[in-house]
């Protein structure tokens, strides 16, 4: 009895020791830390979770899509179907961004799917599905946003912001247009109806497709369709025809050619824009002259210097920086926080108007310091401020018509877009007038995010595969035996 006694003694002292406690807690925390870590990491393993816990550090939001994109997202009821047209295990680090880019639209909304195929393997995919016609030009790489029939390609150049290196003549990366891009095509690809855009030809007008192609970009972003017209052979303008656009001409129209546009804007509720550059010549415009007086506009054959120092681009005074005018139209832009370059312009005149049906309006004036110095010979010299561009409310027949003069095509070319840090304003600028003569909401413009702000840290799927191993493995095997080191150790204190 007593030996019984002694023995449950010695038990009990030994459950109540130091060292009984500290190991016992010790390896309780190992239990307990090893536990929490298998369970984190499988949780952060599980696809979706993993996914939603995504961070994007950079400063620009390189990766997260913006309210307007999400707007757009909102308001979907069609599926969207978008094709990256490459092996997704091969991207290169540029497309990779995008394609981490795209999981946040098939998050965002139900209605979006996301897909990547190998053209090198399934060869037969772009006919069968996106181009049965083979007319769009689709190239392995590019991308394919598709609702119905209706498919808008983008490549590499409608994703990325590039620049040349003068010095050594090499083009590079400096900005992701992807969300503009994607948001566009999404926009293309589900709108009920797309307002075809006209760019009339034979009167030496810039090309669209050779001068113009930024803003072509722009304009089949924000849902319009472009095309070509030639007046010359036309027997009427097309019925299609939202909007035409006479982008520079050099020439005068025909007789012939002025009665159609006439009949177009007067009577079957016509939009037309009229972008004309300071002239280098005296030829004079007569036919366009007839046309835009109906509508209270008229051309002076100038060419505007600007004498405040404050409203042209330093050193260059005909590169004009305008006053843009506090409009019903132009509210959207701020106008007295905007600034864009009108280089080489020339001044529109607003006529004495006593018809109640044509309502004319300056949309841009210069200072009045500003001069309009004549290109003929004897004419005289026009004093600021002078107007720059002209809009006009026409109500005359059952369908009201609107017009845009303005007296510049150059700042809309590829080349004047990329002269000035502001010239890309001047895009907003004419997009917003479409809008007007559209009715529309202002236009979808999202800016391009700067690609210096990836993180330099690019890490490959063998370095994803090891680290996964360190953290599901190793370090629960480290910390249970670091807490079994420590256990040992409380043993014989």
């Amino acid at each position: 009895m007593i030996r019984m006694d002694k023995k449950n003694k010695n038990k009990k002292k030994l459950f109540n020791s130091r060292t009984m406690r500290f190991g016992s807690y010790a390896v309780l925390i190992t239990v307990i830390v090893v536990a929490l870590v298998v369970i984190l990491n499988a949780i952060l393993g599980y696809g979706k979770i993993r996914e939603n816990l995504k961070l994007d550090l950079t400063h620009n939001k390189l990766f997260t899509i913006g309210d307007i994109t999400k707007d757009v997202l909102k308001e979907l009821d069609k599926p969207v179907e978008i094709y990256g047209l490459f092996d997704e295990d091969q991207v290169t680090q540029q497309y990779a961004q995008v394609v981490e880019f795209l999981n946040q639209y098939k998050k965002s909304s139900e209605y979006i799917t996301v897909k990547y195929v190998d053209t090198d393997k399934d060869t037969a995919f772009i006919t069968n599905v996106l181009d049965p016609d083979m007319t769009k030009g689709i190239q392995k790489g590019d991308f394919a946003v598709k609702s119905g029939n209706k498919v808008k390609i983008l490549s590499g150049y409608d994703i990325f912001e590039t620049e040349m290196d003068q010095y050594y003549g090499t083009t590079y990366t400096t900005g992701s247009n992807a969300e503009q891009a994607f948001t566009g095509a999404i926009k293309f690809v589900t709108a009920e109806f797309t307002p075809v855009v006209y760019f009339t030809k034979d009167h030496g007008e810039r090309a669209v497709e050779n001068e113009y192609t930024t803003l072509k970009i722009y304009l089949e972003r924000n849902n319009y369709e472009v095309k070509t017209l030639s007046l010359a052979t036309a027997e009427a303008i097309p019925e299609d025809a939202e909007i035409i656009v006479f982008a520079s001409p050099q020439q005068d129209m025909t007789t012939r050619e002025r009665e159609l546009v006439d009949e177009y804007l007067r009577y079957n509720g016509g939009k037309g824009i009229f972008l004309f550059d300071s002239p280098t010549s005296n030829v004079k415009l007569n036919e366009f002259e007839r046309l835009l007086a109906e509508f209270s506009v008229s051309l002076n054959y100038d060419i505007v210097e600007e004498r405040n120092d404050q409203k042209h681009a330093p050193n260059k005074p005909y590169d004009l920086i305008p006053v843009i005018q506090d409009t019903d139209i132009n509210s959207v832009l701020s106008p007295d926080q905007f600034i864009m370059v009108m280089p080489k312009s020339r001044s529109i005149n607003i006529l004495l108007n006593d018809k109640e049906w044509v309502t004319p309006q300056s949309l841009m004036k210069t200072s009045k310091d500003a001069v309009g110095k004549p290109i003929m010979e004897g004419a005289t010299a026009i004093d600021g401020p002078l107007d720059l561009a002209v809009s006009v409310d026409y109500t005359g027949s059952k369908e009201p018509s609107k017009i845009l003069v303005m007296g510049n095509g150059y700042f809309m070319t590829d080349k004047g877009m990329n002269e000035y840090q502001y010239s890309v304003n001047g895009m907003r600028f004419f997009l917003n007038s479409l809008n007007w003569m559209q009715d529309k909401q202002e236009e979808l413009n999202i800016p391009a995010k700067s690609l210096q702000d990836i993180p330099g840290l690019t890490l490959t799927q063998m370095t994803v595969k090891v680290i996964q191993i360190l953290t599901w493995l190793v370090l629960p095997l480290i910390i249970l035996g670091v807490g079994l080191f420590i256990w040992m150790g409380r043993r014989h204190l």
